[in-house]
């Protein structure tokens, strides 16, 4: 690879029958010191097999596998259907034979398992809101026990308090922690960037297993009851993608595997070792029929084969319903989760998807409501705000002040994001598992340590007030102030964080004594000035920190209580100087708390209706424009990118594809960026140069050309070759499949479901495997492959047009015939055509493979979603620099890439 240009990059041309050349060396089904003889002397016997131990696949004689090291592989997803003949034949038949009212009953599964994804996610919620608020409780309490004991000194009790806030807090951690770091690495942080990423297309190992949803659950518990400036809402969007996950799957049956008997596709069976005097018979390794019966009705779909919900598209849609029930019960706004997941986490987006994630999230707060049995629901509910007939007045008046607020609380949003990256680059490496557990528990016991101190030094300043009438009596401590009086700032930072905001939203509408009323840095009966402005501050530096600690955690939460803490700073301020203005303080707070979710978040019309639901105040509702417009204008002028958008990029391991193409493509063709490394096969293809491109390759996809030259005929995929290599599915050069007298449709059928299943029944969640370097279970797959081969080779004895030639290499005697595997209608475009063209085609139809053609309609490139992700990146922010490479090159000698 060399450059050209800049940033453009030329790729060295590696056309189909060059490949060889690459590593003649290195390829040991090329050269004869592997096989112990010369493969021009190889005689057309049974003499002389294959090696059975020989490795087929990439680097699979690796011995171990960490997890943790390598959380994505840079794997794509197949939204594409495959347009194949026997697909078409299986749809044809499914539309004449309607089983149900119409229906073959898979639409019927696809609203049972949106149901039950709603009806989990609500009570996840629930349980995680109870449990959060216990131990919120449980905390205080315990400090307070400390803090009440008279027969300690002032001192001692200042430190047994902290002790037990902070020893408490750090306990709580400690199990997510362990857990984050090495359990389920992918439950770490919010998890809302990679359920974005996996929306849009990319493989992530383990993102969406059942065993991260605990750790989530958990580790969300934990990080809101231990005092971190952390909330429940962003990995609530992961919690609701995990269970539509798992009950997609759950009744995935392994039906055909080598043990016969029906599994779960979430647990990864041990497959039995199959028989070495099994025969040759074509797919006789399949339980559900028998190649050579004279019948063509022994093969029937079972229930899960009838009912199929494996394939990605149809489990991209129960992601996307799975995330708005998310954020719709942590909010209690189910049309807010569903703006949210049609604005920010998915990338497909269609009107049956709509209706599901409407369900969804309408199932998930309604649940969510029965448990608590009460309207006033959600992780995040706001108070009721009053209405008065001169409101708009008011707005009015306020007008210039409240845009100034939301200018400032897109900045301290804005700010919040480069804090955050510049902390990125100080703390361990994820890697270092010991010092990303030292951080956590150092961070929680220095964070508690800091709002603790402040907290006592705001007595000394005024920071002991009288307790407000309209406040709960569970609600407000002491903390080493008078009886009937409340610290506010040891109330704002160490208090249940939902009631906090509560009050802070509702400030100012408290009745007040005459002698409570405040003074010169008090608002009103509720929190004085200092106390607000500290908070703000200490609660934005903090959670900038906490933010990328080891342990699950969101975002959202924060942003409020900052936004809303500062919001009624200013506020307040504004009223204790225009005493005449009609200025209404909780309004400023509103529009701060949204403010600094727009900063942050870069959301538009979803954050906008999560505030209004929220609030139950549609009268509100140009204030929260105002400040979702004015903190989007500014914060992008400061930093371009959300906290979201900012992950994806520094990542470094994913391909994120906008929805819109960067300017940079407009003025490049797809030659420029598509990758020439293709390898390209024929219909009837030999198993020799398959076995070469499986072990040599890491594309996952190969262009079908014809006979005659490059021209294009489809597409088949590496799984399929796997699985038709691993069932034997061999047949001579003109197509005809060994071993029985007429292939049927049927058998054809079996095979298909194998292929569409193959990733579900071989390991769901590291499918990455099968092309890259870390699976143990492909040495096996690799031994029964080479034991088929060789058993079909001895068989060829019956076929004397075919043992009869020698002189070739022991697998080019054996071919497959992809004829009716294939995708027939593969989507391609012309060499000239613009690459901005080009991606908005591959985003709009979710492609995995883009052919690139000359006038010809020979293959001469294919395009992917890592070129253009490669190509796209021109800004100062990119750090994704993931471009194609030789693929071809010998595993292990070259970095290569999966596609």
């Amino acid at each position: 690879m060399r450059e050209r240009g800049g940033n453009q990059v030329l790729r060295e041309p590696l056309l189909r029958g060059r490949e060889e050349e690459v590593a003649t060396s290195n390829n040991p089904l090329r050269t004869g010191g592997r096989w112990k003889s010369s493969l021009e002397e190889f005689p057309a016997s049974t003499d002389m097999p294959l090696p059975e131990k020989i490795h087929i696949f990439p680097s699979s004689g690796v011995t171990g596998f960490n997890k943790n090291a390598h959380l994505h592989a840079g794997e794509s997803l197949d939204f594409e259907p495959i347009h194949s003949y026997i697909r078409q034949l299986q749809v044809t038949r499914r539309i004449v034979h309607k089983k149900f009212y119409g229906y073959t009953g898979a639409t019927l599964m696809k609203y049972l398992v949106t149901i039950g994804t709603g009806l989990f996610t609500g009570a996840c919620a629930y349980a995680i809101a109870q449990s959060s608020s216990w131990l919120i409780e449980k905390r205080l309490s315990l400090a307070e026990e400390a803090l009440n004991d008279h027969t300690l000194t002032d001192g001692m009790r200042l430190i047994y308090g902290y002790a037990w806030l902070s020893g408490f807090s750090v306990f709580l951690v400690i199990l997510p922690g362990l857990l984050v770091q090495f359990w389920t690495p992918q439950a770490v942080g919010a998890g809302v960037s990679l359920v974005m990423a996996y929306l849009n297309g990319n493989h992530i190992p383990n993102l969406l297993h059942y065993h991260v949803m605990i750790t989530k659950v958990i580790g969300t518990i934990c990080a809101c009851a231990s005092g971190l400036p952390l909330g429940p809402e962003g990995p609530m969007v992961q919690i609701g993608a995990c269970l539509g996950s798992t009950l997609t799957y759950c009744g995935c049956c392994n039906s055909t595997g080598s043990s016969g008997s029906a599994g779960c596709c979430l647990t990864r069976r041990r497959r039995k070792k199959e028989k070495a005097e099994e025969t040759f018979d074509g797919f006789k390794s399949l339980q559900n029929f028998d190649m050579n019966s004279p019948t063509k009705d022994n093969y029937h779909e079972n229930f899960c084969e009838q009912i199929k919900l494996q394939d990605d598209a149809d489990h991209r849609e129960i992601i996307s319903a799975g995330a708005a029930a998310g954020l719709a019960a942590a909010f209690g706004s189910p049309i807010g989760g569903v703006m949210f997941s049609w604005e920010e986490a998915s990338s497909f987006w269609s009107r049956k998807v709509t209706w599901r994630c409407f369900l969804c999230t309408a199932i998930a707060v309604l649940t969510l409501a029965l448990f608590r049995r009460t309207a006033n629901i959600g992780l995040l509910s706001f108070p009721d705000f009053s209405y008065h007939p001169e409101m708009h007045i008011e707005f009015l008046m306020n007008f210039p002040f409240l845009t100034l607020t939301a200018i400032a609380s897109g900045l301290l949003g804005a700010f919040f994001n480069s804090l955050r990256q510049k902390f990125g680059k100080v703390r361990p490496r994820v890697s270092s598992h010991f010092w990303r557990i030292f951080e956590l528990l150092l961070t929680t016991a220095a964070g508690i340590g800091v709002m603790y101190l402040l907290s006592w030094l705001a007595g000394v300043w005024g920071g002991c007030i009288q307790r407000p009438k309209g406040w709960p009596e569970d609600f407000g401590m002491k903390f080493m102030c008078k009886e009937g009086q409340v610290n506010d700032l040891y109330t704002l930072f160490f208090s249940n964080p939902d009631e906090v905001i509560d009050r802070i939203f509702g400030a100012g509408n408290d009745e007040c004594d005459a002698d409570t009323m405040g003074g010169l840095f008090q608002f009103r009966c509720t929190f004085t000035l200092t106390s607000l402005a500290i908070h703000s501050l200490t609660y934005l530096i903090f959670m900038s920190y906490a933010a990328g600690l080891a342990i699950p955690g969101g975002l959202f939460m924060p942003c409020i209580m900052v936004g809303a803490s500062f919001g009624l700073l200013i506020g307040a301020i504004l009223s204790k100087l225009l005493p005449m203005w009609r200025i209404a303080p909780s309004m400023y707070a509103l529009v701060g708390g949204t403010a600094v979710l727009g900063g942050v978040f870069r959301a538009s019309i979803s954050l906008v209706v999560i505030v209004v639901e929220g609030t139950r105040q549609i009268n509100y509702i140009f204030q929260v424009i105002l400040a979702v417009v004015m903190s989007n204008w500014v914060a992008h002028n400061i930093h371009s990118e959300g906290v979201y958008e900012s992950d994806l990029e520094k990542n470094g391991s994913v391909s994120f594809l906008r929805s819109e193409p960067s300017k940079v493509l407009h003025v490049m063709t797809a030659e420029q960026i598509m990758s020439q490394t293709v390898a390209t096969v024929h219909e009837v293809e030999s198993v020799d140069r398959l076995l070469h491109l499986l072990k040599y390759t890491r594309h996952n996809g190969f262009p079908v050309v014809s006979k005659d030259g490059e021209r294009l005929e489809g597409l088949i995929l590496r799984s399929q070759i796997i699985v038709m290599l691993h069932r034997k599915a061999f047949c001579d050069r003109n197509g005809k499949l060994l071993g029985v007298e007429e292939e049927t449709t049927e058998l054809q059928s079996a095979l298909d479901h194998e292929m569409q299943t193959f990733h579900q029944r071989q390991g769901l969640w590291q499918r990455h495997a099968w092309s890259a370097k870390e699976s143990l279970h492909k040495l096996q797959i690799e031994g029964e492959i080479m034991h088929g081969i060789n058993e079909s080779l001895r068989s060829l004895a019956m076929y004397p047009e075919i043992a009869s030639q020698t002189g070739e290499p022991p697998g080019a005697r054996l071919f497959l015939n992809f004829g009716p595997y294939m995708n027939q209608t593969p989507l391609s475009v012309r060499r000239e055509c613009s690459a901005a063209r080009a991606h908005s085609l591959f985003t709009a139809m979710g492609l995995r493979h883009l052919c690139v053609v000359n006038s010809s309609n020979n293959v001469v490139g294919v395009i992917t979603r890592k070129d253009l992700d490669h190509a796209s990146g021109q800004g100062w922010w990119r750090q994704n620099r993931l471009g194609s490479m030789n693929m071809l090159e010998p595993v292990g000698q070259g970095a290569g890439e999966v596609v």
